[in-house]
């Protein structure tokens, strides 16, 4: 097939579970992936990724998020963000910060308001303006009534940390998330740490814009019933004035540990200090996310594990005494690498050591005497369900799908993985009815 507007076809698929014709295709000149999604869904989805692993716990990746989208090359206003929510058709509008990657997406029902905030996206992401006024602004300054002080640290970031880090589940998330990959990218906080915010330079700040933001290290999806031709023509006339980049975003495996770890680590409390207030989880790394089959056994077993009033694990968690409720993120399946997190929070600082142990011995007794069937074939079914029904909620439903696509995607794996579930789905039910899929 000859290109298309600077775009060769890498792959063709017919994506059966949501009646879409989908293309993987390469910008010849820059690299850039696109990922098009033609379907009759008049929600029409537009996002562009950048990989962009963080270095340290500055915040940058999110203070840039941030940023680029405070004016850019052609459109110099103060805040296009705002205008954009006040005044387009938009149906979603957007920005978000992962551990690994940048994310931008769009929706619209209207096809030019659609190609409209597209072209807003793509010019702030390639062209912002990024004066230091910006960066202190969104950023971290120091505010003072008077010269003689006293000086205060603020910013939209520095003061959206302060607030996520006052949070006792949000520590215990980044903590747990941390202990985890202690030697890879996301043993640091992307989001920013208050502590290690102001040690971000205006300097630095510009060269990761420079080192990441390029269609050569991008991601760009398109979703819904916009014509396919129009799409590649919009991106080239972006993509066309770049020139090549070799980039070495690459986020590389955590290597396992030679034997399990403990992590302790402080928290603020309030002054009611009369209550238990300690917090435990226990985590797991269970391989890579690009291990399709891996991946959908591993969301159904936690299903199976937490995901209901009566699920095993939860159970015997929550009637154990120990704590008030339960903590941890579940599995993580977003990132390079699978995670599974789970504990109690509320717990007495005596009992800590009691929590790890009734885990152990919870997972240990149902993988010797078995998984109740019914637990199984229900927690199967909602799975099941839940990718069939594709209910994103207040979400747009190419935005899920986006999302999902880029967990093996981002990491140069196949990006129809996650998104063909009928397979993979067909292969653990046949698994279970033979007996102890599962347990192992």
């Amino acid at each position: 097939m000859s290109p298309t507007h600077g775009f060769e076809l890498i792959e063709k698929k017919e994506i059966q579970e949501y009646r879409t014709e989908a293309g993987l295709y390469r910008h010849i000149k820059t690299g850039a992936q696109l990922l098009s999604l033609v379907n009759d869904d008049e929600n029409k989805v537009f996002g562009i990724t950048f990989r962009t692993p963080p270095h340290d716990s500055t915040g940058v990746a999110h203070i840039l998020e941030h940023c680029v989208l405070c004016g850019s090359r052609k459109y110099p206003v103060k805040e296009p963000f705002v205008e954009l929510l006040k005044g387009s058709l938009q149906t979603f509008l957007n920005a978000f910060t992962y551990p690994d990657k940048t994310c931008y997406p769009v929706a619209s029902q209207n096809h030019k308001d659609f190609y409209n905030l597209i072209d807003v996206y793509l010019d702030a992401v390639f062209y912002p303006l990024l004066d230091p006024y910006i960066f202190k602004q969104e950023g971290w300054h120091l505010e003072a009534e008077s010269l003689k002080g006293p000086f205060q640290l603020k910013g939209v970031v520095f003061n959206e940390m302060k607030g996520a880090y006052s949070s006792p589940d949000s520590v215990l998330s980044e903590y747990s998330l941390q202990s985890l990959f202690p030697d890879s990218p996301y043993g640091f906080d992307s989001g920013g740490n208050p502590k290690e915010i102001p040690n971000l330079t205006y300097e630095q700040f510009k060269a990761f814009h420079e080192r990441f933001y390029h269609p050569s290290n991008s991601r760009i999806f398109f979703y819904g019933d916009d014509d396919p031709e129009t799409r590649f023509k919009i991106i080239d006339h972006y993509l066309k004035d770049f020139e090549p980049l070799e980039i070495d975003s690459r986020i590389l495996p955590q290597h396992p540990f030679p034997s399990p770890r403990v992590v302790e680590r402080p928290y603020m409390v309030g002054e009611d200090t009369d209550s238990p207030k300690a917090m435990v989880t226990c985590n797991w790394v269970l391989g890579e996310t690009a291990e399709t089959l891996k991946n959908f056994s591993l969301r159904v077993l936690e299903y199976i594990l937490l995901g209901m009033p009566g699920s095993p694990l939860r159970k015997a968690l929550i009637e154990s005494g120990l704590g008030e409720d339960l903590a941890g993120d579940g599995l993580g399946a977003e990132l390079l690498q699978i995670y599974f997190s789970t504990g109690l929070k509320g717990v007495d600082e005596k009992e800590l050591p009691s929590v790890p142990e009734l885990v152990k011995e919870t997972l240990t007794k149902l993988a010797e005497a078995g998984i109740d069937q019914g637990t199984v074939e229900a927690g199967l079914n909602a799975i099941e369900f839940r990718l069939r029904e594709n209910n994103p909620g207040r979400f747009p439903r190419g935005l899920v799908l986006m999302l999902r696509a880029l967990t093996t995607w981002l990491y140069d794996h196949d990006p129809f993985a996650m998104l063909c579930f009928e397979k993979p789905l067909s292969r653990i039910r046949a698994s279970v009815e033979k007996g102890n899929y599962f347990e192992g």
